[in-house]
């Protein structure tokens, strides 16, 4: 029992120090939905209230994108001893993401009786690149994750009130889970029916309980704006262009067109080939994918190394499928990136994030099953290891942080530079204009600067942007968030301009009624601000 509580208090420390150092740097910048998630936390704390003005919602409308309510909640006692900053806002994904390894440690040996496969499973999560890039960052898929975990691992000890009510937790966590968990929750039941037949008191209250912790979310499920969201990010919005409608009627004719064309076949089609992007090798292993806020500069969610074991784990799960612990795992993989699937990405880490646990427990017996193999063969593959770790770590730390910097799809850096020189000289003019291209900034001055929420909510006001899925803020005192105009902008008088080069060029900029006051650059050396007065 000693050695027990030792081995997970150090895979613990592995994957809390991994998480946490440097958390402040790495990723080199707050993006908005992390940004979003703490002012609307400051703004609990210091009103009761979000940013608009909504008394303890279950749903925060943010940016437009009507955030699950359980990170802001999280955030607020954090904010409350720490203040309102990146680290008290990366805290609880990093801490709950570190508490995850001894839970899948647990779930292990729970489902395998075999410490070597549990002590592996822990340290092969703690520096999994997949886990690590989701619980680093402010991401609420690294709170919700926690919470699918820990209810798996009550479940599978029999533990099923508190376990329900962790899975429903998930479920209050991130908008993936709304799908995956109920889907778990089910097959767990199913799996252990002749002992929660044994227990029916049990099996009745957690279902009781399930249902009290339910109704909430349900009903915010109905809102205008949830179903708003739904819409926008699944593959209901997709439309096929008209143009190629239309071609496609004339190559066809009107009996295939109707056949191979209509939305039940387009849709079906659309979905297959989105579960499976996420069994790939090219997503998995080698490219992963183009988003910048999930993308890892060199290589797939997983280490390369990972192939060699998780094909020497696949062959034992095939061994051994009939037995039921063996299909649990297969379950829980299957269905993992089911959420990821009605959405309008081709693949997606942070939906499909639920894979990892499975995929860990895969490759940690594949890795026992390595090392019966001959000593050559272990020295080869444990360089090969070593080269996958260090290529991870220098891509993270080094070359990654130097392409995916810019933008909403990024990670937006510039606007805490661009905070901390505009915000102290912004009472020298009349009005303060930001260029929106970049998205979001006004949900960065509203955290870089503090804002009082209670003066914030009086002016709040979201305004959408023809051709994106989510708002922008107009404005609060004499700040104005706006696209940049500048032929037409630059006659206004007494005003500051902040925008990227693109929206304001040096050579327009004249010298008896406007000057440059200050660039800001991205890492790369590149022009990411420019402000300019106007008198």
């Amino acid at each position: 029992m000693k050695k027990t509580w030792l081995t997970l208090i150090l895979i613990f420390l592995l994957g809390a120090g991994l998480r946490l150092v440097k958390i402040t740097k790495y990723p080199l910048s707050l993006n908005w939905d992390e940004a979003a998630f703490a002012y609307n936390a400051y703004s609990v704390l210091q009103t009761g209230k979000d940013e608009y003005g909504e008394i303890l919602p279950l749903q925060f409308k943010s940016v437009g994108d009507y955030k699950n309510p359980m990170y802001v909640y999280l955030l607020v006692p954090i904010i409350k001893a720490g203040g309102l900053n990146v680290l008290t806002t990366r805290i609880p994904p990093a801490v709950l993401g570190a508490l995850t390894i001894p839970l899948l440690y647990i779930i292990a040996w729970t489902l395998f009786k075999n410490r070597l496969l549990a002590t592996i499973s822990g340290v092969l999560l703690a520096i999994s690149p997949w886990h690590l890039q989701f619980t680093r960052a402010g991401a609420d898929v690294g709170v919700s994750s926690f919470f699918v975990v820990l209810g798996i691992c009550l479940f599978l000890r029999k533990k099923y009130l508190t376990g329900v009510a962790s899975l429903i937790g998930s479920m209050y966590s991130y908008f993936a889970d709304k799908m995956f968990a109920p889907i778990m929750l089910l097959f767990l039941a199913w799996q252990q029916k002749e002992n929660i037949y044994k227990h029916k008191s049990k099996a009745i209250a957690a279902v009781l309980v399930g249902i009290l912790l339910s109704m909430p979310f349900l009903v915010s499920t109905l809102s205008p704006g949830h179903k708003n969201k739904v819409f926008i990010t699944t593959l209901l919005s997709y439309k096929v262009p008209e143009e190629i409608l239309k071609k496609l009627k004339a190559e066809d004719g009107s009996v295939w067109y109707g056949a191979f064309h209509n939305p039940i076949v387009e849709y079906g089609y659309m979905m297959i080939d989105r579960y499976l992007n996420h069994f790939s090798p090219s997503f998995l292993f080698i490219k992963g994918l183009e988003d910048n806020r999930q993308r890892i500069l060199g290589m797939g969610m997983m280490y390369w190394s990972d192939v060699v074991l998780l094909v020497f784990g696949l062959g034992m799960m095939v061994k051994n499928i009939k037995n039921k612990n063996w299909r649990l795992v297969l379950v829980w993989l299957l269905i993992a990136p089911l959420p990821a699937v009605i959405t309008r990405d081709p693949v997606h880490a942070r939906r499909a994030f639920n894979m990892i646990y499975p995929l860990i427990i895969l490759i940690s017996y594949g890795l026992i099953e390595l090392l019966k193999q001959k000593m050559v063969v272990k020295m080869v593959f444990g360089g090969f290891f070593l080269w996958s770790v260090g290529l991870y770590f220098l891509s993270y730390y080094v070359f990654t942080p130097l392409v995916t910097y810019k933008g909403s799809a990024g990670w937006q850096y510039g606007y805490k530079q661009l905070v901390e020189f505009v915000s102290p000289i912004k009472g020298q003019y009349a009005k303060v204009v930001i260029d929106t291209s970049y998205q979001g900034p006004y949900i960065f001055f509203l955290f870089y600067e503090k804002y009082p929420p209670l003066r914030y909510q009086q002016q709040a006001k979201l305004v959408g942007v023809e051709g994106l899925a989510l708002g922008e803020g107009v404005g609060y005192d004499n700040y104005n968030f706006r696209p940049i105009f500048w032929p037409g902008d630059r006659g206004a008088k007494k005003t500051l301009f902040a925008g990227p080069p693109e929206r304001i060029s040096l050579q327009d900029i004249d010298p008896k009624s406007a000057k440059l006051l200050k660039t800001l650059y991205f890492p790369d050396g590149t022009e990411a601000f420019r402000v300019v007065e106007t008198f």
